[in-house]
């Protein structure tokens, strides 16, 4: 999908490429609605312009047409492979599309990529591919415009109870290499291939086996949130990094992943609204004005997305009544037999809870079934893709500028800060828990970095930063029925809580929070992914809001 047309007779232009890249179980469908906006709103004379940078090619003046590539090699459960080889499908489009235009009369001289879901991921990984690269892909690039819709930026937070245990241990199994990354499982970069390049020796025996520990190892997410490696470097040089988020509703990716947050004080206020609400009696399948939890929300005018928010006193309870209250029987319906639970009209959600006794153990065996199916093609796929790419892991790593000698001199005797932190998912920090200044040196390096300076990374909106309020300030032991705490924050593991930090840190980064209240899964929605659903169709606002701030 592009904006010019091809023939040898198109006068030489200026391209600017936008990739887009769809998520988990994805296809182009899924992220039409952006391509279409995209190229609506950019086509409009006085749409924003890229500023001219320091070493750059080309003027602001100058004629820019926008190519939009919506990634097309990681269809379906092609998205099982992993974030890293994904992404490799990504630039193999990338640079075809580069070839076409060139051939077209066009020269890509600046470059945007937009990523839904697992999709920013891998949009997060190809740049450091293209980055990595000598020279640079960016080197006569100019990078512009980084987006991610709903995109699990620290992978998929585990909470306290038995259901994320157990999604938790299936997710990092059933989606094959992408399920580990997504969970933290993956072994991206093992310590004995930093320290020596020496892979440890597997002992030979059934009980040898059972009892050795496998040595400690880097997962792919805390790898691409370091600054010393080339996903974090590519990431900071972009003029733009906006990230936008689902504040409530998004069973996929939740709130903290989706916003790089440590708090979420959405969940925390809804939980204690609901609390509210029951104490007086309302209908529990009407969703309570979060008001009622302390959370004062102000929208903007899409009526979707928050233009601000605070803690506030939640309304008094109501007196209770001096007259003898008619008691009332309530029948409370388990959440699958509710007809509110179903995306669809009453009578067919009724349908299908009459057919659940036989529907649900059939799906549950057809899913299970296609898992592993899909799984076990995944792994033969990635066998080939990595022997075709040549070698092997230390190949993969190269390909991305991890280059084991250079690291492996920072793990030395004489440097036992950077060795201390191998222990601690490998990412520098000083004594404030941000990244060290020789992690953040690399950064300021890039050329693109030093000519961002300008840019206006501290004159952004209240949501460009971590935008969460203090946990403390919500008091969070806040408790439920029978004593019981509300469990609304996940349990970071200390690689995530430092990609927390180390995204944050980025100067340009804005967030932006979409609230749907009402929608049962507001994940697809954010994108309008399938307007065929009403509940997707209010996300096209969302979409609109991007596109009109979209720098060509």
């Amino acid at each position: 999908m592009s904006t010019p047309e091809r023939g040898p007779e198109t006068a030489p232009y200026t391209a600017h490429l936008l990739v887009v890249c769809h998520g988990l179980w994805g296809t182009r469908s899924h992220i039409a609605y952006i391509c279409k906006s995209a190229l609506e709103h950019t086509s409009n004379a006085t749409s924003p312009k890229s500023r001219p940078r320091s070493g750059s090619i080309g003027t602001q003046d100058e004629d820019v047409r926008l190519v939009v590539l919506p990634a097309s090699l990681n269809e379906n459960t092609l998205t099982y492979d992993g974030i890293d080889l994904c992404a490799e499908r990504v630039v193999e489009e990338i640079d075809l599309e580069v070839k076409r235009i060139a051939e077209d009369g066009g020269t890509v001289k600046r470059f945007s990529i937009v990523g839904y879901s697992l999709g920013g991921l891998v949009a997060r990984y190809a740049l450091g591919l293209l980055e990595s690269r000598t020279p640079s892909f960016f080197a006569e690039v100019r990078p512009v415009n980084f987006t991610t819709f709903a995109s699990p930026a620290i992978g998929i937070p585990k909470y306290d109870g038995f259901w994320s245990d157990a999604l938790a241990w299936l997710g990092s199994r059933m989606l094959s290499r992408s399920g580990s990354q997504l969970y933290g499982t993956d072994r991206f970069l093992p310590s004995s291939l930093i320290d020596g390049n020496n892979q440890p020796e597997k002992p030979n025996g059934t009980l040898s086996r059972l009892s050795f520990k496998k040595e400690k190892a880097e997962p792919l997410l805390a790898v691409m949130a370091d600054p010393q490696y080339s996903f974090f470097r590519a990431l900071v040089a972009f003029e733009r990094v906006e990230i936008y988020a689902n504040s409530v509703n998004d069973r996929t990716v939740p709130y903290p992943t989706g916003a790089i947050e440590a708090h979420d004080p959405f969940s925390l206020a809804r939980a204690r609204a609901k609390k509210a609400a029951a104490a007086r009696g309302d209908d529990p399948d009407v969703e309570p004005d979060i008001a009622l939890g302390g959370l004062e929300i102000k929208l903007d005018s899409t009526g979707l997305l928050i233009e601000s928010y605070r803690k506030i006193d939640p309304p008094p309870a109501l007196e209770k009544s001096t007259a003898t209250p008619r008691r009332r029987f309530k029948l409370s319906l388990p959440l699958l037999l509710r007809p509110t639970t179903y995306p669809f009209s009453r009578p067919l959600s009724l349908l299908i809870i009459v057919l659940l006794p036989v529907a649900l153990p059939l799906s549950i065996i057809f899913l299970i079934g296609r898992f592993l199916i899909a799984g076990h093609s995944s792994q033969r796929r990635i066998r080939q893709l990595r022997v075709g790419l040549g070698g092997g892991r230390t190949g993969m790593l190269e390909r991305v500028g991890v280059r084991l000698r250079e690291v492996a001199e920072t793990v030395q005797p004489d440097n036992p800060e950077h060795a201390g932190s191998l222990g601690n998912g490998g990412l520098g920090e000083d004594e404030g828990g941000s990244p060290g200044k020789e992690e953040r040196e690399p950064v300021r390096r890039h050329p693109s970095f030093a000519a961002f300076a300008n840019y206006g990374g501290t004159e952004t909106p209240p949501l460009a930063r971590a935008v969460s309020p203090n946990p403390e300030d919500f008091d969070p032991e806040v408790t439920g029925e029978e004593g019981t705490p509300f469990q609304t924050d996940p349990i970071l593991s200390p690689a995530q809580v430092t990609m927390i930090k180390n995204l944050n840190s980025i100067p340009q980064l804005r967030k932006h929070l979409a609230y749907m209240p009402l929608v049962r899964n507001s994940h697809g929605s954010i994108v309008a992914r399938d307007l065929s659903y009403a509940a997707h169709r209010d996300g096209t606002k969302v979409v609109d809001a991007w596109a009109k701030e979209f720098v060509l």
